[in-house]
């Protein structure tokens, strides 16, 4: 199934935490925002990238789009992602999790009909970089800068947002929205990489 929706993977550079750009970090020699681009790549009439050095990531073949106002984290990506998506409707995923399973992209774009956020919480709060967001929020966006509020929930009581509560296991398995934020998580996720591999 190919959604008539824009698939916007959010690259933007250097990662605080991590000390360099997450999206080129190798996971079992792939590169965190191919193992993402790989999983939405066939899904989406089309598919951006939204990231502040282009040049790092034109073997991927697809759009790319450096954010509209700089120095605005999460908040900006998405805004720009909205402002060059060709549908009103763009399904949001960040480029550190290498796990989402394709099931659960379906079960956001199957149901995003009505709203102008749809997400989803496994328990621990609802997941901004993994849901598909429509146009009508460009202008509450837009506000929530001019006052200087860049946490991406600020907007949410202003549109139309369905959270959807998901129990752990509804999907491939419990790791399915881990990131990669540190050195750490990086060993951690090659570890999970070899054992779903090797069926474990």
């Amino acid at each position: 199934m190919r959604y008539k929706m824009t698939s916007a993977i959010l690259a933007g550079g250097r990662s605080s935490r991590m000390g360099k750009d997450k999206a080129l970090l190798e996971i079992n020699g792939k590169k965190l925002v191919q193992r993402v681009h790989d999983k939405v790549k066939n899904l989406f009439s089309e598919t951006i990238l939204i990231a502040n050095k282009p040049d790092a990531l034109t073997f991927l073949n697809v759009p790319i789009f450096p954010d509209i106002i700089a120095n605005l984290g999460p908040l900006g990506g998405i805004y720009t992602a909205l402002k060059n998506s060709s549908y009103p409707q763009c399904f949001v995923i960040a480029c550190d999790l290498p796990f989402i399973p394709e099931e659960l992209i379906h079960y956001l774009c199957k149901n995003a009909g009505g709203y102008d956020i749809f997400s989803i919480d496994f328990g621990r709060g609802v997941e901004p970089l993994c849901a598909v967001y429509h146009q009508d929020c460009i202008k509450m966006i837009e506000n929530r800068i001019g006052l200087k509020r860049y946490k991406v929930s600020d907007f949410f009581d202003s549109v139309h947002v369905k959270i959807k509560q998901v129990p752990k296991g509804q999907f491939a398995s419990s790791y399915d929205l881990f990131n990669i934020n540190t050195p750490e998580d990086v060993e951690k996720a090659e570890t999970i990489m070899k054992n779903m591999e090797n069926g474990i």
